[in-house]
């Protein structure tokens, strides 16, 4: 089985993805469970877990990824933000649990601030308390970056130096992103080969359970995140099919994350498009 799926909504509660997936007819869905803007104040009540729990028990969603809330830093030096980004993963990583998810992708912060070695402490230090607080199987999904403003995770070999120090390593995954990778100089049109070697190398391809799957309307190194959708962009279809047909990804989940995402009423197209292309 191919999983191929999107980003959806959740408006109006939780189990309303898996409603917006089967009408999308996908098999693989990620969520914000709560505004990702703001901080999240509490934990999320059972009853929540309970509904879509209900809801996905009679769908076709095999794999549901949540993503963390954008304010998640857990480089910065300021004490209370720091301590509002792990509690936030804490929560997600709990309802992640309740709803049997397949994890928390979130987006590792930045150095700005703070200098690249104390930054790196503090992000592994951040992740074994957060595991620590969460005593379930739920994982947490290291997300790489598009590299602009000292972000961390623009490397492969920056994602592997946060993974050496954590403890718990069977909780801890890595999710890649087509458009964040070629932002960060990794050419999916000329050189997939040599970046399936290195992904192998430096993360191990069974630790990378999900991929963002965006076309980019930036120049190759450009660094900066801006998603296109498939086809639309730099990447191209030809850079975009070298990654999903490539024989070593097949059984990693396919995200897509593309602008055209915003609106049902064109979400359909790249999920399409997406389907037409995958070769098997």
């Amino acid at each position: 089985m191919r999983y191929l799926g999107c980003h959806v909504s959740v408006a109006g509660g939780l189990q309303n993805a898996i409603t917006n997936a089967e009408k999308l007819v996908v098999n693989s869905i990620q969520i914000h469970p709560s505004p990702p803007q703001r901080w999240i104040s509490k934990e999320f009540q059972d009853e929540i877990a309970k509904n879509f729990n209900a809801v996905r028990k009679n769908s076709n969603v095999e794999k549901v990824f949540f993503h963390g809330i954008y304010l998640i830093n857990l480089a910065t030096p300021n004490k209370q933000n720091f301590h509002l980004s792990k509690i936030s993963l804490v929560y997600y990583l709990n309802l992640c649990e309740k709803i049997k998810g397949d994890g928390v992708i979130f987006h590792m912060g930045s150095f700005k601030d703070i200098s690249e070695d104390d930054g790196f402490k503090q992000i592994i230090l951040g992740i074994n308390w957060i595991l620590e607080q969460t005593e379930n199987k739920s994982k947490l999904i290291l997300e790489s970056a598009a590299g602009a403003g000292n972000i961390v995770g623009d490397r492969l070999e920056e994602l592997a130096k946060v993974y050496d120090g954590i403890k718990n390593k069977d909780r801890v995954a890595f999710a890649l992103d087509t458009q964040h990778m070629w932002a960060s100089g990794y050419d999916w049109v000329k050189n997939t080969e040599k970046i399936v070697k290195d992904m192998d190398h430096f993360l191990g391809l069974d630790k990378i359970l999900a991929f963002h799957l965006n076309d980019s309307k930036t120049d190759l190194g450009s660094k900066k995140d801006r998603h296109e959708n498939l086809g639309m962009g730099l990447i191209g279809e030809k850079g975009i099919k070298n990654v999903i047909n490539h024989p070593k990804l097949k059984q990693i989940p396919f995200i897509l994350e593309t602008p055209v995402l915003k609106d049902m009423s064109t979400a359909k197209s790249d999920i399409d498009k997406l389907k037409s292309w995958v070769e098997d």
